[in-house]
């Protein structure tokens, strides 16, 4: 078996231990407006592309289409979107945002970005580049030694 020099588990390390605290800080974001990461979620992905069928909203998000009807199920209950019947294929329903959903993902996606940008301040603009490329190329690799 091959050993991995001890930097590897550094950088390892440091990259889960950033993941955990975006999720828990951004998670506590969120939770002060009401909201699950999969809700802000699925509104971003809708906001982004309009009116989407919810296979749209599964594949964006990487889960199943019984989870999507849920987290949509949750998001109409509140208000933020309504489904419609696609006007070509009943089997599909299209998911677009109510004017109140406009209105909180807006807000919370303000809220978000202002999180994220005030995490980022630390490193400089060469520094968030390099980082953007770095990730990137792993999430690459990453994707391509799956398939």
């Amino acid at each position: 078996m091959r050993k991995h020099p001890q930097h590897s588990n550094d950088v390892i390390d440091a990259i889960t231990g950033t993941h955990k605290t975006l999720l828990r800080e951004s998670g506590e974001l969120l939770s002060k407006e009401g909201m699950t990461r999969p809700e802000f979620q699925a509104l971003r992905c809708v906001a982004e592309k309009g009116p989407v069928p919810m296979k749209g909203i599964s594949e964006k998000m990487f889960v199943t289409r019984a989870s999507i009807t849920g987290l949509i199920d949750k998001l109409e209950s509140k208000g933020l979107v309504k489904r419609t019947a696609h006007r070509r294929d009943r089997r599909a329903t299209i998911i677009e945002l109510t004017p109140k959903g406009v209105a909180v993902q807006e807000r919370v996606s303000s809220k978000y970005k202002a999180f994220m940008q005030d995490a980022l301040k630390v490193l400089t603009e060469g520094e968030q580049r390099n980082l953007r490329d770095s990730l990137l190329k792993l999430q690459e690799s990453m994707s391509q030694s799956r398939g």
